[in-house]
């Protein structure tokens, strides 16, 4: 996947950018300049999300009422439109200028990575964020799996609007319970086969960044476990049978794959509580970049976003993850105070410098 061109109008504090992109796109300036806008834009289009926070309104310019980003992307020597507006009626996506009704169309073309400072909460974090990112793994390797997370959530929430009702049905309860073992150990078992085919991966990415310190390990940890799909059912009923009472009388959800966690050991050790800094920074890029090696695998390489590069990298890691995406064939987009250390691991020939300030982009 390659961003040739991102023209925006609306958004956050960008002046009207129409940035024609390479290989290697280095936006550097200042802090508070629009740097991580830019790179929000992009990670916009490609996930339909903000990169950080979560109202979308956010992005629009103080004073206006829309936002609006296109991005020409090119895919499997195919190049198409892609159109992201937010407004009033919240988010509309346009692929080649028709609205956007199957998101696995939209997506099997454009895909993005994105490595960020608040991403060490992934290993440092609540569970809920070794979740996402083992979702958003499964998603980037294919995008069907969207759908498989948001039927589950449904389901949920149906069973967690009933539990606070006044008087829960039990026979519409069982039929909930159903459909959440049913949906419920796919999700479950869907995620442990990705965690299988990402650990090898991120051991190997970690020995390259980490430079051979410290041996992780990784565990899916879920109450629906079993060796086998059927096995997975049995396991998350006898579960969901087990706090039915508890359910009734706390009126709110017990069981299920959305309190399941990812146990991440380095050495040994719970990285969650003894990583240092620099470490749970290795961990976390191999994380990401397992993603992309798992992607890669099926005919798809994302975009690779990298937020604050000079603050998060030192220069050998820098130099070693610039080697590595090198590797995998990614477009990369990274912010950075100071392009120096990132622009040295760079090919001149590919890489172009964008200056960044007052939100106006001005390539050199």
């Amino acid at each position: 996947m390659q961003l040739r061109r991102l023209v925006t109008d609306g958004f956050r504090n960008l002046v009207a950018p129409d940035l024609t992109a390479t290989r290697f796109v280095v936006l550097h300036g200042p802090n508070a300049q629009g740097k991580t806008n830019a790179l929000e834009a992009i990670h916009l289009v490609a996930t339909l999300k903000p990169l950080r926070g979560r109202r979308l309104r956010d992005l629009v310019t103080w004073g206006t009422d829309r936002a609006v980003v296109s991005a020409w992307v090119e895919h499997q020597g195919v190049e198409r439109h892609y159109r992201v507006e937010i407004g009033k009626e919240g988010r509309t996506a346009k692929l080649d200028g028709k609205r956007v009704s199957d998101l696995q169309d939209y997506f099997a073309g454009v895909r993005a990575i994105a490595f960020t400072p608040q991403d060490g909460r992934v290993v440092s974090g609540e569970p809920s964020r070794r979740r996402a990112w083992l979702d958003r793994a499964a998603f980037t390797a294919s995008p069907a799996h969207l759908d498989r997370v948001r039927v589950y959530r449904q389901c949920l929430a149906q069973k967690a609007a009933l539990l606070r009702s006044d008087r829960p049905d039990p026979a519409v309860l069982d039929t909930l319970d159903l459909q959440l073992v049913q949906h419920g150990a796919q999700l479950a078992h869907r995620r442990a086969e990705m965690l299988d085919e990402l650990t090898p991966h991120i051991q190997q990415l970690h020995e390259g960044i980490a430079g051979g310190e410290g041996e992780v390990t990784l565990t899916y940890a879920t109450r629906a476990a079993g060796d086998d799909l059927a096995a997975r059912c049995d396991a998350l009923a006898q579960r969901l049978s087990e706090v039915r009472g508890r359910e009734l009388d706390r009126r709110t959800t017990l069981a299920g794959p959305q309190l399941d966690d990812v146990k991440i050991l380095l050495d040994g050790k719970p990285a969650r509580t003894f990583a240092s800094r620099g470490q749970t920074r290795s961990l976390v890029l191999s994380l990401k970049l397992a993603e992309m090696v798992a992607a890669r695998n099926r005919g798809q390489v994302p975009l690779f976003l990298i937020d604050d590069a000079s603050s998060e990298l030192d220069a050998t890691r820098t130099a070693r993850l610039v080697a590595l995406l090198a590797d995998l064939g990614a477009q990369v987009f990274a912010t950075t105070t100071d392009p120096g250390p990132i622009v040295a691991a760079l090919p001149a020939d590919d890489t172009l410098l964008v200056g960044v300030s007052q939100g106006v982009l001005t390539a050199s």
